[in-house]
């Protein structure tokens, strides 16, 4: 049954203080082809790649530092490689976790003052220091087409400059070489 809480994606959004800075973690992302694990809020550090399943526009509703730039991956892809939602409970339960899972915890404290929830964001994480992202089961999520365009253009640049780089290095043949279309597809979403 159709359910406008619930999707079979998940997003990777970039954080900033305005579009620009959002923009550019997430043009660091497609050029690298894979999104940097952090430690960041993760209860001892352990290196996490976290995405959301909550809808685009309820996240954004509340999610001010998160932008509404990201990457789009399946569910089931994920869930394949290893992600999995994390764990809502208090801190006084962390260690009533298996060692193999504690990457997972998330606090989860409603009754305190302040009350301490962030269940909002139906987080999912895998843990790795870096999850490499592949054309065929990522999109690219942009505000408007402005940004699409702005993001082939760079890409187009960067893949030129790659070109005389190793033109440089290993000869000038390589600057016959095609420039590589930008593989990844583009979505633009209201927020």
């Amino acid at each position: 049954m159709p359910r406008s809480d619930l999707s079979n994606y998940l997003v990777h959004w970039t954080k900033g203080e305005d579009y620009n800075e959002a923009y550019d973690v997430l043009r660091n992302i497609v050029f690298e082809k894979k999104i940097i694990g952090t430690g960041n809020n993760i209860r001892e550090g352990w290196e996490c790649v976290c995405f959301t399943e909550a809808p685009e526009s309820a996240f954004h509703e509340v999610a001010g530092q998160y932008k509404p730039f990201g990457i789009q991956v399946p569910k089931s892809w994920l869930f394949s490689l290893g992600g999995r939602p994390v764990i809502y409970q208090a801190s006084n339960e962390y260690d009533l976790l298996p060692d193999s899972i504690k990457w997972r915890h998330m606090r989860y404290e409603p009754d305190h003052e302040p009350p301490f929830d962030y269940s909002w964001e139906r987080e999912w994480r895998i843990q790795t220091n870096e999850l490499a992202i592949v054309p065929e089961y990522s999109r690219i999520l942009v505000p408007d087409q402005e940004w699409v365009d702005l993001l082939i253009n760079e890409h187009n640049n960067y893949q030129e400059m790659e070109l005389h780089y190793i033109a440089s290095v290993y000869g000038e043949e390589w600057l016959a070489a095609p420039i590589d279309e930008l593989a990844f597809k583009c979505s633009i979403i209201e927020v």
